[in-house]
């Protein structure tokens, strides 16, 4: 056995016990009086401001939905949806996970087996208790959808991760699973780098997902946004993977309901949840993250000072040091869960609708907030480059999600505009291109998602920023002129950036609900100083949505 691998063989068959136990949704044990001791401390799910950096109310909203208090049928725990946690490993017989297992589901990549254990790695177990640790147990932690059932991949065991090992994560088991959830990606954040792909394996398995997944209504597929923002320089729409119209990019928010230190903007991103950040404390600064599962002992993330978190756990099998966009995909993993036990005939696309249109509204009087211009019956949506929709809120998601009538088939309208024209170096003004949409000739559609492919011979790729102005006067930046940095010194690199946009599709959210019809228009400015120049070579406007 690998030395990152395994509990021991009694271990597992006791976590395989308890999951048979666990997996078939049971009932709320209200006669139970055990608690999760740790409950009170998981400002995510319940913000009393009960922490240095929290504040009372920017959590969730999730306590009713398991009280049974949203609509009329009972309590919602996520009661027969499967979330895959494709990551470094899940520790299958963990104390708060292992009743919540699903039987057989797993999967190890280094060894072929059903167990994707690790002694070493950690990650994927502090991201499967934010999604479904158990609940009423007398242990640890809550996770959103605390009677969900769990399965592992541990596609991210090595750092040579197999092109047909990707694929696989993405479509294995792809008829049960619900819920894949992604807090990894392929970019390298910080870097401000638009990287292409090498292959296709990534995409053709999101395809694939999306088009033969739970019979046909699409695996939704959750992904984090990426945590590159502390430097100002990186932007969640540089990351192919992040920007994909079949995944749900989360951003992430402090315990205030701000934008985490670390939270990359873009306008591909769909809403946030808490992924936690550093807080001023006296004497220093601290870590304000969701509590959740660790490796059991002093293996994981909480060994306790001084090599942790000051003021973590005592108890080493769980943790307050996991922050990132990487802790608030999976609280939108959970609240997708919830979504299916109150409606399991939900497409991929209906979910994402539904999560936009109850998003909650968070940071207020922060800077950035538009609202979209609906056609039709269509709602307005709150917009914001930091944020996406906002914050999401699990009782009114799983409300809407009841009520909710499945959208029509999705359509696209696609023109290319090749007029290659230069770039003005260092101009604020730049160059613009329009390409119009007519109701007649090219169909009408309500927008879901938009996407641009941009093609510029410019030598340096970072002076450029793209904005994406809709007939409606909504405008989607899609890149900001920024410094791409070494991966070395973390400074800037001198002269260009590694990759280029040729050509790179951007993507947007924020046209949600509008009319395609109209004149669209492409404005690219050079805003560095470096002399670089080039030209705008063509670009294809990409927009997807349905008939009104």
């Amino acid at each position: 056995m690998s030395q990152k691998k395994k509990t021991s063989r009694q271990q597992l068959i006791a976590a395989l016990l308890l999951g048979l136990a666990g997996c078939g949704g049971g009932s709320d044990e209200a006669g139970v009086q055990e608690i999760d001791p740790f409950y009170g401390d998981q400002w995510h799910l319940k913000n009393t401001a009960q922490f240095t950096g929290a504040r009372s109310g920017e959590d969730i909203n999730v306590e009713s939905v398991w009280s049974g208090v949203v609509g009329s049928s009972g309590s919602v725990k996520g009661r027969g949806v499967l979330v895959v946690v494709v990551d470094d490993g899940l520790q299958l017989a963990h104390e708060d996970l292992a009743a919540n297992i699903a039987l057989n589901k797993s999967w190890d990549y280094a060894e072929g087996d059903g167990n994707p254990t690790s002694t070493l790695l950690y990650h994927g177990t502090n991201v499967a208790g934010l999604i479904a640790a158990r609940d009423l147990n007398g242990v640890g932690v809550r996770g959103v959808a605390p009677r969900a059932s769990l399965a592992g991949y541990n596609l991210l065991w090595d750092e040579n991760i197999s092109t047909s090992n990707i694929y696989n994560a993405l479509t294995r088991n792809q008829v049960e699973v619900d819920v894949s959830n992604n807090s990894w990606g392929m970019a390298i954040d910080k870097l401000g780098e638009a990287e292409p792909p090498t292959d296709s394996f990534w995409h053709d398995g999101i395809e694939a997902g999306i088009a033969n997944g739970r019979d046909g209504k699409g695996i939704v597929y959750v992904w984090s946004a990426g945590n590159g923002g502390s430097h100002g320089e990186d932007n969640s729409n540089y990351d192919y993977q992040a920007n994909n119209r079949h995944v749900i990019s989360v951003c992430a928010v402090d315990g205030k309901g701000r934008q985490a230190s670390y939270s990359e903007p873009g306008a591909n991103i769909w809403l946030c949840a808490p992924g936690g950040d550093f807080v001023f404390v006296s004497g220093g600064s601290t870590k304000l993250g969701p509590p959740t599962t660790d490796l059991m002992g002093s293996a994981g993330a909480n060994p306790n000072p001084p090599d942790g978190l000051v003021g973590d756990y005592t108890d080493q099998s769980y943790t307050r040091d996991f922050v990132g966009t990487s802790a608030s995909a999976p609280i939108v993993s959970g609240v997708v869960a919830l979504m299916l036990e109150a409606n399991p005939n939900l497409g991929w696309r209906d979910v994402r609708l539904i999560l936009a249109e109850t998003a909650r509204k968070n940071d207020p009087n922060g800077l950035g907030w538009s609202v979209t211009t609906p056609t039709g019956s269509e709602p307005t949506y709150n917009i914001n480059h930091k944020y996406g929709f906002g914050v999401v809120d699990a009782e009114a998601a799983v409300a809407k999600a009841r009520s909710w009538n499945n959208v029509g088939d999705q359509l696209f309208i696609e023109k290319t505009l090749s007029l290659s024209v230069a770039i003005p170096d260092n101009d604020i003004n730049g160059v613009q291109q329009s390409i119009t949409i007519d109701a007649v000739a090219d169909g009408e559609l309500i927008i879901e998602y938009v996407e641009v492919d941009f093609s510029s011979n410019h030598q340096y790729s970072g002076d450029l920023e793209i904005i994406l102005t809709a007939p409606s006067g909504t405008q989607s930046v899609l890149a900001e002129t920024h410094s791409c940095l070494s991966s070395v010194t973390s400074l800037p690199r001198f002269g260009t950036c590694l990759y280029g946009y040729t050509p790179w599709t951007f993507a947007s959210g924020r046209h949600l609900g509008e009319s395609a019809t109209g004149s669209w228009t492409l404005q690219v400015a050079d805003k560095g100083n470096l002399g670089a120049n080039g030209q705008l070579l063509s670009w294809t406007l990409r927009i997807y949505g349905r008939t009104p």
